[in-house]
């Protein structure tokens, strides 16, 4: 009895000693899981991380970079003009008729008030023939009727008479040969003869578009040209204009000698002139002149080509080149727009100097991906 008791005991300290060492082995096991698990984890993690990016570094999308500087920046208005002289004359005749002799032609130099055609005045010059007769007769009677009235002769009536008819006679002369005069088509400057619109034989009138001859003393020239009615505030005596003549491919330099405080309420513009301190050589009358005005200048402006520009609800953005994990990616970046030209554009908000804006390449990108340049 004594003998059994004895080995139950025994068994169970066996047992109570093999469970206290169990739980243990259990908590040390468990101690050792976590610090394992974060190992694992760790390694898994790195492998993962140098795997993932030895892989996706060969997919990394290929883009092309600007560096943003800063620099001047102009901004300008084109709009067409044309070349003209200081003096560049249409003649008209004066009165309608039919010419009748022709004295200068195309390319010929003419002075101011030479006649360069006639037109038919015949009936004028019989109707003053007429009345340098009756001028003449009137005179005879007039001299004698002064005679005699000197003499107390005769009635003071009767000189005053002769004498009213003869000025009345010679009023009447000088008109008409005035009229003849009109008669004369006359170039009113001294030039060159560039038009002739007219033969012997040919019918004229006063009418504006019916120029017998146009007269250029190519001088002083000057470009003149019509300028939007929207552009009136920024358009101003003394700015810089860039004048190009495409027919003979020169470009000029010069500024704004002329604007207009008339608008056209026709077509809404205002004119401009610039005078062109340059050789006649080669320059003619009317010849097309594309004229870009300087509206807007400034020296220290950030700009960037238009095209890189996107657009989205919230406004206009560019991408631009920001660093992630030791890697370069594509970072969407909201700018403010200024003035554009010629393919640039100011940005006033949202690009600094040395930002690096993605130039190629960016149509297809998402913001945060990854890059390489």
């Amino acid at each position: 009895m004594k003998t059994k008791l004895l080995i139950a005991l025994i068994s169970v300290f066996i047992i109570a000693c093999s469970s206290n060492n169990k739980q243990a082995q259990l908590t040390k096991l468990k101690s050792q899981r976590v610090e394992l698990d974060e190992q694992i984890k760790k390694l898994e993690d790195d492998i993962k991380s140098e795997k993932g990016n030895a892989l996706n570094i060969d997919k990394f999308k290929f883009v092309g970079v600007s560096e943003v500087k800063s620099g001047s920046f102009d901004h300008y208005i084109r709009v067409q003009g044309k070349l003209d002289g200081d003096s560049n004359a249409e003649v008209y005749a004066q009165m309608p008729g039919t010419i009748t002799a022709k004295y200068a032609d195309v390319g010929q130099q003419v002075a101011k008030g030479q006649v360069l055609a006639q037109v038919d005045d015949e009936a004028l010059r019989k109707q003053l023939e007429s009345l340098e007769t009756q001028y003449k007769f009137t005179t005879d009677l007039f001299e004698k009727q002064q005679r005699l009235w000197d003499q107390k002769i005769g009635s003071e009536v009767q000189y005053l008479q002769a004498k009213t008819s003869k000025e009345a006679l010679e009023q009447q002369i000088l008109s008409l040969k005035k009229q003849i005069e009109m008669y004369k088509i006359v170039s009113p400057i001294d030039g060159a003869i560039e038009e002739c619109n007219i033969k012997v034989g040919s019918v004229v009138s006063p009418d504006p578009r019916m120029a017998a001859y146009r007269v250029v003393a190519f001088k002083n020239i000057k470009v003149t040209a019509e300028v939007s009615e929207a552009y009136s505030a920024k358009v101003k005596k003394g700015d810089k204009l860039l004048v190009k003549f495409p027919d003979i491919n020169k470009e000029l330099e010069t500024k704004v000698d002329f604007a207009s405080k008339y608008i056209n309420p026709i077509n809404r513009t205002f004119i401009i002139e610039t005078r062109i301190n340059e050789s006649v050589i080669n320059f003619k009358a009317n010849m097309v002149a594309i004229i870009q005005i300087n509206d807007y200048h400034t020296d220290n402006a950030i700009t960037i080509p238009m095209n890189v520009i996107q657009k989205d609800q919230a406004g206009s953005y560019v991408y631009v080149i920001r660093s992630k994990d030791n890697y370069s990616v594509a970072a969407k970046q909201p700018i403010t727009l200024g003035n554009g030209y010629n393919g640039m554009v100011e940005v006033l908000e949202g690009l600094k100097v040395g930002d690096k804006v993605i130039s190629t390449g960016y149509q297809d990108l998402i913001d945060n991906e990854y890059v390489r340049f």
